[in-house]
């Protein structure tokens, strides 16, 4: 199991390498270090100066997103710990830019970028948890009662280097 302080280690480089890469596509960027609530970075594009936050997750290994379903939507569970999966809650900042990092085991080198909105995490990782819970009669092997969900890469696959979802983004080519 990672340590407290392993994953704080790994969200800074995370963050840190996210504002590097920005600023090699043209974005002026300053990490928060996790003193922000709801976003890690802001970036600036160096030409229109439009400004945006951006949220990062960063991992060694394992899932790339852990959180809880009740998070992104409505989700009861019965005192058989029987769970229901209701409707999607409404997003503050649908369009919240996530940057997911999956760090190599050489460090920086290698890592791998899977950029979306928030509202792509939504659908991901209820249709995900979703399926899960279908697949095992909507009880948790074991007859628990956790709401975690997770998004691994196979999830998120779609978005890697998806870099042009970035307001005002051009091609790497026109930034050297």
């Amino acid at each position: 199991m990672a340590s407290g302080v392993s994953n704080k280690l790994t969200g800074q480089v995370g963050e840190h390498l996210v504002s590097a890469v920005l600023g090699t596509l043209g974005y002026y960027a300053s990490p928060y270090s996790g003193n922000v609530p709801g976003f890690d970075i802001t970036a600036v594009h160096s030409e229109s100066l439009q400004s945006f936050p951006v949220q990062v997750k960063a991992s060694t290994k394992g899932a790339l997103v852990q959180s809880t379903i009740d998070k992104w939507c409505k989700h009861i569970i019965d005192e058989d710990n029987r769970q229901t999966i209701g409707t999607l809650k409404p997003l503050k900042h649908p369009g919240l830019v996530w940057v997911l990092v999956r760090l190599s085991d050489s460090g920086i080198n290698g890592a791998r970028f899977f950029i979306c909105t928030e509202r792509d995490i939504q659908h991901k990782i209820v249709a995900r948890y979703s399926a899960f819970m279908e697949k095992h009669d909507y009880r948790r092997p074991g007859g628990g009662a956790s709401p975690q969900a997770i998004l691994n890469i196979k999830d998120v696959a779609e978005f890697e280097d998806n870099w042009n979802i970035l307001p005002d983004y051009k091609a790497a080519d026109d930034h050297v």
